[in-house]
């Protein structure tokens, strides 16, 4: 008897329409976990000793895989294949007796379909310690940071808590608000003119033909004079050929920004259904910073666009490392390119998913940009006009770029002036952080995984730490006072460096070049001295 062991009752019942001869369940998420009433870390001879216990609700299921396995001649693990995933390999691991554990095989799937899975039972792995590791340190370090300065911040209001990332992501909401609260308006005019035989607006510009911007007392001053022009003379022409790129395979962070944009759905529906797609086996695995495509999927995309569009419009998709990216796994991608049974919300996600996985494998959209330069006595104009070359991806992905036929006129041209125009500009303070711009933010920063984003957000609304507005995230007072304690009493741990660092030493644990017990020590005695 065999054994497949997932975490997911969708993903377990996916896997027995297509696999036969194993005993295939599923673990319903973590099975163990510090004890959730007291602290269970312990500091012992130098090393850091954890006390784990089952979750409430999953002491049938670990008697049920401790039974199976006492009877099974191999216990294959497939959970989630990130450092989730692999601690609750873990946890299965520990709940076994030593015995059993020359039995346990790992395997990692990054698309729950037939060839996938075969695949990977062909190369049968052992858990990854260092993956591992760096769970534990990131729960170690959260742990160890909740326990030490939660306690604090119940002087003033009982049950609150910090946390090592949602406290620097605090810490971004407060300072875009203050950002705008010390925000002072500004106005300025834009003048430009209507001219009869020529489409494009004339806006008036500075000697290096840009926009020029006056005050409302310059504007007075020029505008009688600019008002008794009765002609402009087309002085130069600057044609320049540009390109607009097709967006990039999907990461975690682009699809939360792409469903918020183009479905309105918030990134933490976006991250339910993308799961649930996953586990049925219609999208790869959608926790990931990688912008990669397989290539072997990448040529089905190429015969597929030749198929529906024209040859030339194919292009193997951009690649592009992200500056805090892991890069553990592929993109976010359909399994398939046949339109799937699905409905509602969840076709549409993957329509999304498919939208733009096709339209990162065409060419750029090529436009010409034409600049024309005006100019009289005392002033010079310009306009700008593009047309469209080549449409490129535009013809599955929309953009908001507008193109117009290319205007036939020649240098020397005169052109009478039909109407004059002035344009009230108001600059605009910074907008509140939506969902999804907040998460784009912490990407950038380095703050957070993908794995780690939503549920951030979400303990700063359920803490009241951070109200939603409408779709815009405002801190309370209450975040406002957590805040401030802890920007006194402990800066270097809401610094935003700091935490950046903080992921990347966790990274480097699941690189295996960086001891986690060392790590999770220095940062323990490091906060017992603040």
């Amino acid at each position: 008897m065999k054994i497949l062991i997932v975490e997911s009752p969708t993903k377990s019942k996916t896997i027995k329409k297509f696999l036969k001869g194993y005993i295939t369940l599923a673990t319903y998420g973590h099975l163990l976990d510090l004890p959730p009433k007291s602290f269970g870390i312990y500091l012992k001879n130098n090393t850091i000793e954890a006390k784990y216990i089952p979750l409430k609700g999953k002491k049938r299921i670990i008697e049920i895989i401790k039974n199976l396995a006492s009877k099974s001649e191999q216990i294959i693990i497939a959970s989630d294949p990130d450092r989730e995933g692999e601690m609750i390999a873990y946890e299965i691991k520990m709940i076994l007796p030593n015995t059993e554990h020359t039995k346990i095989k790992r395997i990692f799937l990054h698309e729950i379909i037939p060839s996938a899975l075969f695949e990977a039972l062909k190369n049968l792995s052992e858990i990854n310690e260092s993956l591992v590791n760096a769970q534990k340190g990131r729960r170690y370090l959260d742990r160890i940071f909740g326990y030490s300065i939660s306690p604090l911040l119940w002087k003033i209001k009982k049950n609150l808590s910090a946390g090592r990332v949602q406290s620097s992501v605090l810490r971004i909401i407060i300072e875009r608000e203050e950002e705008i609260k010390n925000f002072k308006k500004e106005e300025y005019f834009q003048i430009y003119l209507l001219l009869k035989g020529f489409p494009v607006k004339a806006i008036l510009a500075d000697k290096n033909f840009k926009p020029l911007n006056l005050s409302k007392e310059k504007l007075e001053e020029i505008k009688k004079e600019i008002f008794k022009i009765k002609n402009l003379v087309l002085e130069k022409i600057i044609e320049e050929e540009k390109k607009i790129y097709p967006p990039l395979p999907l990461d975690t962070e682009n699809l939360q920004r792409l469903a918020s944009q183009f479905l309105k759905f918030p990134p933490k529906k976006t991250m339910f259904l993308a799961q649930k797609l996953f586990e049925s086996g219609f999208i790869t695995y959608h926790r990931t910073d990688s912008h990669n495509i397989n290539k072997n999927f990448s040529l089905k995309i190429k015969d597929f666009i030749n198929q529906n569009y024209k040859e030339n419009y194919f292009s193997f998709p951009r690649y592009k490392k992200e500056k805090n990216s892991f890069e553990a796994h592929e993109a976010i991608r359909p399994t398939f390119l046949q339109k799937p049974k699905l409905s509602g919300d969840f076709l549409k996600l993957w329509e999304l998913i498919f939208m733009i996985t096709i339209s990162s494998h065409f060419k750029p959209l090529q436009y010409l940009e034409t600049k024309y330069i005006f100019s009289t006595k005392s002033f010079y104009f310009f306009s700008i006009n593009k047309s469209l070359v080549f449409d490129g991806f535009s013809i599955v992905y929309p953009v908001k770029e507008k193109f117009l036929p290319k205007i036939q006129v020649k240098e020397g041209e005169e052109f009478p002036v039909l109407d004059f125009k002035i344009k009230k500009i108001e600059t605009k303070p910074v907008p509140r952080f939506t969902e999804a711009s907040l998460i784009k933010k912490m990407k950038e920063l380095g703050i957070g995984r993908p794995s780690t984003y939503v549920p951030t957000i979400e303990i700063l609304k359920k803490r009241k730490y951070v109200i939603k507005e409408k779709s815009f995230l405002k801190p309370t007072d209450l975040g406002y006072k957590v805040y401030q304690f802890l920007k006194e009493n402990y800066p270097d741990l809401i610094d935003l460096k700091f935490t950046a660092l903080m992921e990347k030493k966790l990274d480097e644990i699941a690189l295996n070049k960086l001891d986690y017990q060392r790590f999770v020590i220095d940062f323990w005695q490091k906060l017992k001295l603040t």
